[in-house]
This record gives structure tokens, sequence and C-alpha cells, in this order.
């Protein structure tokens, strides 16, 4: 639903985006429908702190809220972005939250309880510990480990396929440095 025009035309307006200035978080605005231009403003994010917080960064063309403080066109703020014809909305279920990027990577929160992340390209994580809980871990590609503690197991077992390292047989058992045969299942 759009803004109603107020009389001195510092009331709450609809405009679209004309610049943006990532260093400062300000854009300009043209007020809509007279393409007025506004000077820079904030654009206001759903959380912010020092140097943290979710913003994100608008797009040229955007369809935008002004709202003006004290009725002062000199003290405008964007408070919204709205969906239209070009920026159309996603299909987000009811009680669940999305956030989807144009390159496709995504982060969606499901009604189910589960957690959706996605990425074409890669998903790049760093910490100094990986703590897995709750339940096994699953994947369905190669898992290589370049660290050379290599991999380690307390209390539980490796299988490859039906082959347990604890407790498999081997063929052609030899004693010293020798080779063994192939583990037997």
């Amino acid at each position: 639903m759009r803004q109603q025009q107020s009389d001195d035309l510092t009331g709450p307006r609809t405009g679209t985006i004309t610049s943006y200035d990532p260093a400062n978080g300000v854009v300009k605005v043209a007020i809509q429908p007279e393409g007025r231009e506004t000077n820079w403003m904030p654009l206001d994010c759903p959380g912010v702190g020092n140097g943290w917080g979710v913003q994100i960064g608008p797009q040229i063309g955007d369809e935008v809220t002004v709202s003006f403080d004290s009725s002062d066109a000199n003290l405008g703020k964007v408070i919204c972005r709205h969906t239209n014809s070009q920026s159309l909305p996603m299909p987000v279920p009811s009680g669940e939250i999305w956030m989807v990027h144009q390159s496709g990577a995504l982060l969606k929160f499901n009604t189910d309880g589960t957690v959706s992340l996605h990425s074409e390209v890669a998903i790049n994580y760093d910490a100094p510990a990986h703590h897995f809980t709750g339940g096994p871990v699953t994947m369905d590609h190669t898992l290589t480990v370049t660290d050379s503690t290599g991999i380690v197991v307390t209390g539980g077992d490796v299988k490859a396929d039906t082959i347990s390292l604890k407790l498999h047989k081997t063929s052609q058992v030899q004693f010293g440095t020798g080779t063994s045969g192939v583990p037997v299942p």
C-alpha cells in the first residue's frame, strides 16, 4: 500500500533509490510522483551495532518509504523497502525466514525446524574449533583432511562400506614391516 502524500510534502513518502554510499550507509531517493531527489539520508536496517548487525545493500531503483523527522524535509530516512513488479516478492511460507542472495546463495530458517544453507560455488567458514553435536554428520561427497593430525576417532569406529577399522580382519598377515593383504569383511 502506498503512503498518501501529506499537504506539506514531509509525511511518509514513497520513492526510488537513485544513489547509494555503502561506506556511510546513506542513499538519495527520488520522491514520487514528483521525482524530486533528496539529499543523502540514512538507510534503516533490521539490526545495527558498532561494526556489526544485519544490513542489506540496496539497488538503484529499489522502491522505498521515506519518513521525515519533525516534518523537516532535510531530516529524512529510508524506513523500509517494498516489493513491486520489478522486485518481486519471494514465496516465503508463513513463519519462515529467508535470506536469498541474487547469486542463489541462501540461508533459510524453515517452519519444520530445519535450517537450509546453500551456495552454487562454495561455503567457507572458519573457527579455531568445530563441534558437531546431536546426531550423525552425513556427506554425499569426498572428505579431504589436510591437517597433519589426520582423523582422530575417540570411543567410536571408522567404517568403509561394511569394513570396520576396529573389528576387521586382514588377510595374508605378515610379521615385521611387511605388507598385509586386504581387509576381510
